[in-house]
């Protein structure tokens, strides 16, 4: 009877949804309407029904237009008429409308990539502190998300890896040493009118990292350089600079002088052009375009991944009601409380605080953590034990199989398990798209993976179970969003 009914209850959300698209005068309010009656199915399947919020929802919705879950990058920098929020557009690194697309990087090669970073991450962020740690930043791959915004002055196309797991913003800079190819005009200081290089006795020059006085770059024994590298053994090396800097989409835009980045006129990478830091820290873009709230909603459907970042207190997803904390640190990344895992309704028996924040007798850092710049999810071995064994035991009635990388994959997973992960205050449901991965040969694998102790005890929640969903940054009241637009996507044919 339960199951009739909740099947029942879904189809009538469709039904919904589909009414009030032709009904509502954009597509926004459909967005934000269909997320809120799914928070109402949810609430009833937990057998606590609260049809008077029906109502609520859809008064407050339908005169309340949140936040664009369908970008519509512009091109060059549009004239802004509203601060309360602005945009700039995210593109994949390996879709053909990158400046870096490669015809030749493989599918393989992609999901390699993306397990690779992911470990590495993992490693990297269980090291605690960022002294500790010599400078070496988060790694990084040619799977990553990037950035377009404008710099300079006049403003020249520029590109970053999107990373809320860094906070010092740099980019490839003329006069250069050494500087990886790209298909799109490198940006040269020497032309921009607002470029201005900063001196050691600057007290923005400890923005930077590793930061020292003069060098073989540079003729000026003063200048305040940095040095910043990468587990992959990628580096950069120049001038912490400051400079005006545009960001823009779907005809919006913000432009703020004076932001403090790196220049840099040395670099070894992988094929990115730079990162723009989008994690808690002074340095941060976040903190020096002087914004408390941000969003992110990527779109992935086959090849096709793209786009869009909000900025502004108009990006806040927070009235939507489906948040969790975001608990404070000292690395300026986001950690989270989850404080279970349900597979089909079931809760997984896990060592209690397993996801605990906090520091183990090694110093090395302990909890859960979102992030975008690692593709996988990442659970310690202790939780990923159980979860691989509670879905094998609900699709028993399939044959497992594993490759090097995925230990759990089917021919077929139309009949996966429901699987939900409980934070504190939000049980955000793991569609189907988010939790599977099409590997090769016919095979799907579970899009998540083991984290041995030897890499770290630090578990992440990564983009791949991020995409197709609003994810909402709210600093001023420390709280997380995590939105689905509409139903779960059905399609799980894509990275």
């Amino acid at each position: 009877m339960h199951q009739e009914l909740a099947v029942c209850t879904r189809m009538c959300f469709l039904k919904f949804c589909y009414f009030f698209f032709e009904l509502l005068p954009s597509y926004h309010k459909f967005l934000s309407v269909c997320s809120s009656f799914r928070v109402l199915i949810v609430i009833y399947q937990s057998k606590f029904i609260m049809l008077s919020s029906v109502l609520l929802f859809i008064t407050t919705f339908y005169f309340f237009d949140p936040v664009s879950a369908s970008p519509s990058p512009s091109n060059s920098p549009q004239k802004s008429t509203d601060n309360v929020i602005f945009s700039a557009p995210l593109i994949h690194r390996s879709s053909p409308e990158s400046p870096f697309f490669d015809p030749n990087y493989t599918r393989g090669a992609h999901i390699e990539d993306g397990v690779n970073t992911s470990l590495a991450r993992a490693h990297y962020f269980s090291q605690g502190k960022e002294s500790s740690k010599g400078y070496v930043s988060a790694p990084i791959s040619g799977w990553s998300l990037l950035m377009k915004f404008f710099i300079g002055t006049p403003p020249v196309e520029g590109y970053g890896v999107f990373d809320t797991g860094s906070t010092f913003t740099w980019i490839q800079c003329r006069p250069c040493n050494d500087c990886i190819e790209q298909d799109y005009p490198l940006y040269d200081s020497r032309h921009s009118s607002s470029f201005q290089k900063l001196i050691c006795s600057d007290s923005r020059c400890q923005m930077g990292p590793a930061t020292s006085c003069g060098s073989s770059l540079a003729v000026e024994p003063n200048l305040c350089l940095y040095y910043i590298s990468y587990w992959d053994t990628s580096n950069s090396r120049g001038i912490v600079s400051t400079e005006t800097i545009t960001l823009s989409a779907e005809n919006i835009s913000r432009t703020e002088k004076g932001v403090v980045f790196g220049c840099g006129n040395d670099n070894e990478s992988e094929g990115y052009p730079g990162i723009v830091g989008l994690g808690k820290g002074r340095s941060s873009l976040l903190n020096q375009f002087s914004v408390s709230h941000f969003s992110y909603y990527v779109f992935a459907k086959g090849d096709d991944v793209h786009g869009v970042v909000h900025f502004g207190p108009g990006a806040s997803l927070s009235h939507l009601g489906m948040t969790t904390p975001i608990l404070s640190n000292d690395q300026g990344i986001y950690y989270l409380n989850l404080t279970g895992i349900s597979v089909d309704g079931s809760d997984l028996e896990l060592p209690e605080g397993i996801f605990k924040m906090g520091t183990d007798e090694d110093g090395n850092s302990l909890g859960f953590v979102i992030d975008s710049g690692s593709t996988y999810t990442m659970l310690q071995s202790k939780v990923y034990d159980v979860f691989r064994r509670a879905i094998m035991e609900a699709m028993y009635e399939y044959t497992p199989e594993s490759t090097a990388s995925f230990e759990l994959c089917y021919r077929d997973v139309s009949g996966a398990p429901e699987v939900v992960f409980q934070f504190s205050g939000l049980d955000y449901i793991l569609c189907d798209a988010n939790l599977w991965m099409r590997h090769s040969g016919g095979l799907y694998c579970l899009a998540v993976l083991r984290l041995k102790e030897s890499v770290g005890k630090l578990s992440i929640l990564g983009f791949h179970q991020q995409r197709n969903v609003q994810v909402g940054f709210d600093l001023e009241k420390n709280l997380l969003s995590l939105v689905y637009p509409g139903a779960c996507p059905e399609d799980v044919d894509f990275v």
